[in-house]
């Protein structure tokens, strides 16, 4: 049992089928699905094939420490009983010729951590910041991530932190495009920039 210390936690499951128990109640997950524990939770990974089961976790603020308990609490809170997300066309937003869905939000009971996941095409963003800390997870293709100072290539597995004011700027260097889960804290908007 694994617990974030009081802290926000995000899952997104990048590979395979399983279950997460937070507290006592099971979910079923699959590949590109995310999943919101509250402070007060604790969760285990339940994968009942012999095939991995792959995951990323962002946990916090001020958290960099996973605690690993002898028993599973019991007080899963019932009043934000919808903890997953699964990717849904229909839920995407447009930014010019990128997009993004939300995943974990205030719909699943979190308040200050917003997970999302967006498409980048064959393009170089404008360098713009943020109010708000970002976290971004890359699942495919290949590309670049500037920021006043440093240009480095990024790729499928890597993970980026943007702390708030980074001014920064992602370009996908793939025909096609490539797919990104980003978590950010606090904020619930991942469109706002200045």
């Amino acid at each position: 049992m694994i617990s974030a210390d009081g802290r926000h936690t995000v899952l997104f499951v990048y590979e395979g089928d399983g279950e997460i128990e937070i507290s006592g109640r099971r979910i079923a997950v699959g590949p590109r699905t995310g999943v919101y524990v509250r402070p007060s939770e604790a969760y285990r990974i339940h994968n009942g094939s012999s095939a991995p089961l792959k995951f990323f976790i962002s946990n916090g603020p001020g958290s960099e420490d996973l605690a690993w308990l002898t028993e599973m609490p019991t007080a899963f809170d019932a009043q934000h009983p919808h903890r997953d997300a699964t990717i849904d066309p229909a839920q995407r937003h447009k930014m010019a010729e990128r997009y993004y869905q939300m995943l974990v939000n205030r719909e699943h009971g979190s308040t200050v951590v917003t997970q999302f996941i967006g498409n980048i095409p064959l393009s170089k963003a404008e360098p713009h910041r943020h109010l708000y800390e970002e976290a971004l997870i890359f699942l495919n293709g290949a590309g670049v991530v500037w920021t006043e100072s440093v240009k480095t290539t990024v790729a499928a597995g890597d993970v980026l932190f943007l702390p708030r004011k980074q001014v920064h700027s992602v370009q996908c260097t793939t025909p096609g495009g490539f797919d990104i889960v980003g978590v950010i804290y606090p904020g619930d908007n991942p469109s706002i920039n200045y």
